[in-house]
């Protein structure tokens, strides 16, 4: 006689396996209704586009109200504020000249003599 608790595993085991294998197509086939779906909406959307007499990828162009005024070519600054700003470049280029490393110049003669690193030039 067989024990009941091997015979309730085995069939929780298969249970289980057919509750998975279901999962897994039922997974699969939300995902094949998808992609139909969307290729569906496609067509749809490219036929009505077709027959509205609108291309696809023509650009669209945007109708201008004869209310809008056209936007100023060069920005209006005040005097002052240009001033202002003059003033902060001329300290900042002043702030860089002092932060500047000093030149250093080297005289021809200083350097050794080529292929004699011990003589100097003469």
């Amino acid at each position: 006689m067989e024990d009941p608790t091997t015979t309730a595993m085995n069939l929780t085991y298969a249970g289980t396996l057919v509750i998975g294998v279901v999962m897994f197509v039922g997974v699969a086939a939300a995902f094949v209704i998808t992609l139909l779906l969307a290729g569906l909406g496609r067509l749809i959307a490219t036929l009505g586009m077709a027959l509205f007499g609108r291309r696809a990828g023509a650009p669209r162009v945007p109708k201008i109200s004869p209310k809008l005024k056209p936007a100023r070519k060069e920005p209006q600054i005040s005097p002052e504020w240009a001033a202002a700003v003059e003033r902060a470049d001329a300290r900042a280029r002043a702030r860089a000249e002092a932060a500047a490393a000093p030149e250093v110049t080297v005289s021809v003669r200083e350097l050794p003599a080529a292929g004699h690193p011990e003589r100097k030039a003469s």
